[in-house]
């Protein structure tokens, strides 16, 4: 899933498996998902991975994607990774991208969660559409 604005800031998602693939409990196997990525922000640019989300968290997020208003911000269990619309008009979509210890820039290392480095991402609504369309396709392929 690409959530990149015109300015070239924002982030790439994508599910890079289970956290626990050859578990035999299947509840143990299919909890938690792998979430790889890259973040453009003002100040560089840098790969991440970890488990971050669980399987309903990943069809949550693209639901949230589609419907969220202005003012709603989505956070997981996880505090990797959050979302806030700042803005929703016809034609754009502003996002805040909050992204916390794990998924934070490597210059910027931090062990407590609550202080993310955030990046802004004006989007098409168009743009914004077509992520959430990515992101539920992917997310169809790991149920949990």
């Amino acid at each position: 899933m690409r959530l990149v604005g015109r300015d070239g800031h924002g982030i790439e998602l994508r599910i890079d498996g289970y956290q626990f693939p050859d578990a035999e409990d299947e509840r143990l196997r299919t909890s938690w998902l792998m979430i790889a990525g890259t973040a453009y922000g003002p100040e560089g640019s840098w790969s991440f991975r970890w488990q971050a989300l669980t399987p309903p968290d990943a069809v949550h997020l693209a639901a949230w994607l589609r419907t969220a208003e202005a003012g709603d911000t989505l956070r997981f269990t996880e505090p990797n990774l959050s979302l806030a619309l700042t803005a929703r008009g016809p034609d754009e979509t502003v996002l805040r991208i909050g992204l916390d210890l794990e998924f934070s820039p490597p210059w910027r290392k931090h062990i407590r969660a609550g202080d993310p480095y955030t990046i802004p991402a004006r989007l098409s609504t168009a743009d914004l559409l077509a992520a959430a369309d990515d992101w539920a396709a992917e997310s169809a392929r790991f149920p949990g």
